[in-house]
């Protein structure tokens, strides 16, 4: 009989961890959800207020020193949002710099910078994302 009753309070114990194993699983679930349903359901002025960081840049004949300091402030945001695929900036000109949240590139971006010519002008066109997010900025050395 004592064998019996210690064989069920060891199956309760048991059930109680598979159940509580399958709780943390949803729990962890939701979260990855979460994090891509926060992006689609930022308000539009959180997506304006996030987007102005790069508008301000984006033209036809910006200068050389505009865009190193466009390009600081898309590093700037990549080590920000780290965490948040959705909100990380790539680079496109000369040199195609993506951003992961494995790799920032800040190096790559870094190097990319330097070799801006701060004489010159550039054309800035900004891509948005399927959220209205600015994910990637096109960066051309104008004639």
């Amino acid at each position: 009989m004592e064998n019996a009753s210690k064989a069920l309070l060891i199956a309760g114990a048991i059930l109680i961890c598979i159940l509580l194993i399958g709780v943390g699983m949803m729990v962890y679930q939701g979260a990855l959800g979460g994090v891509e349903e926060g992006i689609a359901k930022m308000s539009q002025n959180e997506k304006r207020m996030f987007n102005e960081s790069f508008t301000s840049y984006e033209g036809e004949k910006v200068s050389g020193s505009n865009v190193k300091a466009l390009i600081r402030n898309i590093i700037s945001n990549n080590g920000t949002n780290v965490e948040i695929e959705g909100k990380l900036v790539s680079i496109d000109g000369d040199k195609k710099i993506e951003a992961t949240s494995e790799d920032l590139q800040t190096n790559a971006m870094s190097a990319y910078s330097a070799q801006i010519n701060t004489g010159a002008t550039y054309k800035v066109v900004l891509e948005y994302s399927n959220a209205s997010l600015v994910n990637k900025v096109i960066i051309t050395r104008n004639k």
